[in-house]
This record gives C-alpha cells, sequence and structure tokens, in this order.
C-alpha cells in the first residue's frame, strides 16, 4: 500500500538528435514514459516523460520536461516561457545538451542561465555524445564563455572532468552509451554520467540533493563506482557506507527516506521509548555565531540523520554531518532565527546538567506558568 507520492521535476533542453533521451536513461537506468503535457500558459512545445520508483511505501516520481526546438526562439520568448514553466514546475535543476555532432550558436544559453539563476535553479550544461565529433572542446568553451557572460565574478573550478561555478551551474562532457566507430576501428566505453549526477549533487540544497539521489536510486553502478565520493558527500566513514550498500538490500530506501530507518533498520527499544530523547546522546561542543555543533554517541547511523531531521523541524535551515568514528558523529546546524538558536541551546544545555523526562500530554495547558517539567 502506497502511503504517499513524492515528485521531482527536471528540465531537459537542447536541440534534437543531441543525445538527451539517451542521457537521461543512462542517469536514472529507467524506461521513460512519454504522457501528455498539459501546463497552462504554455503554448510552445513542451514534452513531458516520468518514471516511478517506490522506496518502502513511498512512490518517488520523477518527470522530465523537455522542450525541443529552443535554440530558434528569439530571448524575449525564451525568458518568458523558462519563467513560466519553472513557476509551474519547480525543477529540482535545469540541464542541457549540446553535440559536436550537431554544433550549433548557443547564445540561446545564457538566456537560460540567466533566467534560472533569478529563481534559484541550478543549471547543467553537458556536451553529449563526446566522441561523435571533433568539436567537443568547442561545445565546452562555448559553454564555459555563456557561463562566464552571466556569473562574471564566479571563479570556476575543475574536478574528475567536471568544471564547477559554485552551486549555479557546471560543465562537463559525457558518453552515455558505448561508442563504436567500425571504419576507424574506434570504441569507446560510457563515461563521464556518474561524475554528472555526483556533480549536481554536490551542488544541490540538502532537501534537493536526496531529491536527485531518489532520482538515481536505480543506478547501481552509480552508488558502486562512486562510495568513496558519496561517503565523504553524505560523511558517512567510506567502509561504513560500502558496508551497509553491500549487506542490505534496503539500504537506499533507508538512506533517501529518513522515516524508513525505525523500520528497515533494527533500532533499539531505547530509541523507540517515548519516554527517552535522541538528545540524551546528544552534547553541545561548540557554539559558533548563529550554529549550534553537536556530538552524537551512537552506533546507529540513522541517529544523526533523526537528529538533522528533529533540527530541521524546530528551524534549522541547513545542516553538516561529519564522522568521526564509527559511533560518534558531529552535526553542525545553522539557523537564521536567534531566538530558536538561543532556545535549542538553552534546552540541549539543561538536558545534560539535569535529568529530565519528557513525554506527550494530552492535556491543554491554557497558561505557559502553569507547566511542570518532570525530573
Amino acid at each position: 500500500m502506497v502511503d504517499n507520492l513524492r515528485q521531482t521535476n527536471l528540465l531537459l533542453c537542447g536541440s534534437a538528435r543531441v543525445g538527451k533521451s539517451t542521457l537521461v536513461n543512462a542517469i536514472c537506468q529507467r524506461k521513460l514514459t512519454k504522457t501528455s503535457a498539459s501546463l497552462n500558459s504554455i503554448t510552445k512545445s513542451v514534452e513531458r516523460y516520468s518514471y516511478e520508483c517506490t522506496h518502502g511505501k513511498t512512490v518517488h516520481e520523477t518527470i522530465i520536461w523537455d522542450s525541443p526546438g529552443i535554440e530558434s526562439w528569439n530571448e524575449d520568448d525564451v525568458r518568458s516561457y523558462m519563467a513560466t514553466l519553472i513557476e509551474q514546475t519547480q525543477p529540482l535543476c535545469m540541464i542541457y545538451c549540446a553535440s559536436p555532432g550537431s554544433f550549433a550558436i548557443l547564445e540561446h544559453v545564457a538566456w537560460l542561465l540567466s533566467e534560472c539563476y533569478k529563481k534559484n535553479i541550478f543549471c547543467a550544461l553537458v556536451c553529449t555524445n563526446m566522441w561523435a565529433g571533433k568539436n567537443r572542446q568547442v561545445v565546452v568553451d562555448e559553454f564555459r564563455r555563456l557561463v562566464q557572460s552571466v556569473h562574471p565574478n564566479i571563479k570556476p573550478t575543475e574536478e574528475d572532468g567536471v568544471i564547477y561555478y559554485r552551486n549555479v551551474a557546471l560543465i562537463t562532457m559525457v558518453n552515455s552509451q558505448e561508442y563504436v566507430d567500425e571504419d576507424f576501428g574506434v570504441r569507446k566505453d560510457p563515461s563521464g554520467v556518474n561524475e554528472l549526477i555526483f556533480g549536481i549533487a554536490k551542488c544541490l540544497k540538502r532537501d534537493f540533493m536526496f531529491a536527485w539521489f531518489r532520482s538515481v536510486s536505480q543506478n547501481t553502478t552509480f552508488w558502486k563506482k562512486m562510495s568513496s565520493k558519496l561517503s565523504g558527500l553524505l560523511h558517512v566513514p567510506v567502509d561504513t557506507f560500502n558496508s551497509f550498500y553491500e549487506g542490505a538490500s534496503t539500504f537506499l530506501e533507508c538512506l533517501l527516506d529518513v522515516s524508513n530507518f525505525e523500520s528497515e533498520y533494527a533500532i533499539s527499544n531505547d530509541m523507540n521509548n517515548s519516554q527517552q530523547s535522541i538528545f540524551n546522546d546528544v552534547e553541545i561542543i561548540e557554539m559558533p555565531k548563529n550554529q549550534l555543533k553537536f556530538t552524537l554517541h551512537s552506533e546507529h547511523l540513522q541517529a544523526i540523520h533523526q537528529l538533522a531531521q528533529t533540527l530541521a523541524n524546530l528551524g534549522a535551515i541547513s545542516s553538516k554531518t561529519n564522522a568521526e568514528s564509527t559511533s560518534v558523529f558531529t552535526l553542525t546546524v545553522e539557523f537564521d532565527n536567534k531566538q530558536q538558536h538561543d532556545a535549542i541551546y538553552n534546552l540541549c544545555k539543561l538536558m545534560s546538567s539535569e535529568q529530565i523526562i519528557c513525554s506527550i500530554e494530552n492535556d491543554i495547558c491554557c497558561d505557559f506558568d502553569s507547566v511542570q517539567i518532570k525530573k
């Protein structure tokens, strides 16, 4: 029985026959279903593709909105179309594809980048079919010029063949499927797709990152080959990451859905006891401005995720975890509300110095002064 449905929207742009569908298939490792597109106010051509995967009792649907022919539009049409499409679909990111085999002028990409930046949409510019022609470096150089024209103050960095413009955009080349040229006896294995998936993930905010991971959860090659990188990104020791992945068929369900941790892993009775608090094993070890840093002593990997989720529910706007060992984790959270920051700090300090038992009461307290804390 499905308890809920989660959706992730992706924008896909680029000319026809540049390998867009091949790239998406390589990323998701799922067969896409084409359905009718019905977006209000969108009169230009847009095609809708989707696929579903199940994590526990949750069905996750990934929807790809493909905009063919956008390179022939004028600037006003491109900007208006993208603004409307972004508003109605709330996409995770925009992936733009160009191929050396069908290279064209890409000035319209700057308009796409500009509109996405206004709406805080991450952009991945991808040279697809990288072995299909000699112009692959020309495509990348043109991408770089266009991104630099929109973001002149961002200094790019490069890692594993991916060019990063902070959390705004990236540029890379991929070979989504095996390339074979019988005439010249050339054969090239697929390459660059795993690095692209990881690159998008590391640039997204936490919630978007996990939504992206749900979209690529069926890509077992990615999870295996990028385990070292993923363990660093998720702040989990690589040995622990590998042991979870190799030893548990439900690993991704647990990783990608915090609500599944209790049901999928044998959490001790102490943690499930409503009289207990996860904060019992937590101490604040540092308090930078607007941040709280906790250390958590637990052998349960899910405990740090539970703590992060709890603090997010209490107003934390971002979090970063780090594994000191297999049983000691640190979690740094940031608040933009000083009252929430100070209240949680004071509560944790009080709970660490006094033996406080917290329980859920059904009676409604009319006067805050009448509330009694049990010790």
